[in-house]
């Protein structure tokens, strides 16, 4: 592990701990339809990363100075809970496990541009996620 990576999960692991979170976590989003394919796993589908995000995040492993999310890689957005402000006409529910995230090497920033609930953006190396759908 290289330095910078021992730097990045000391930093998560105090963000997780400062937040009450922990890698079975769940977080949530809506989404369109067409961006969900089958998963590996029965019940579950993989929700495809934004390549070019414009979510304002506190880019903690750093400076902790606001930057746009694309600045870090792509990914997606989730909500600690089901916010129903995302909702919007055709969308889907989803809800993901932050294990998922982070054992591709995702790294987590909190959003500054939400005030509704605390929102976190997930970087997503691999391109997607498993998610499940709510009912």
């Amino acid at each position: 592990m290289t330095d910078e990576n021992a730097s990045h999960q000391e930093t998560l692991g105090n963000l997780l701990a400062e937040n009450d979170l922990t890698l079975d976590s769940r977080f949530y989003r809506y989404t369109m339809p067409e961006h969900l394919k089958p998963g590996d796993d029965a019940g579950t589908h993989r929700l495809s990363a934004n390549t070019e995000p414009s979510e304002a995040v506190i880019d903690v492993y750093a400076q902790g100075h606001m930057i746009l999310a694309e600045q870090v890689g792509q990914g997606l957005a989730f909500s600690e809970t089901v916010d129903n402000e995302w909702r919007g006409e055709g969308r889907t529910a989803v809800e993901v496990s932050l294990r998922d995230v982070l054992d591709q090497g995702g790294l987590m920033y909190p959003v500054e541009s939400v005030i509704t609930d605390r929102v976190w953006y997930m970087t997503l190396p691999a391109g997607s996620v498993p998610v499940r759908i709510l009912q």
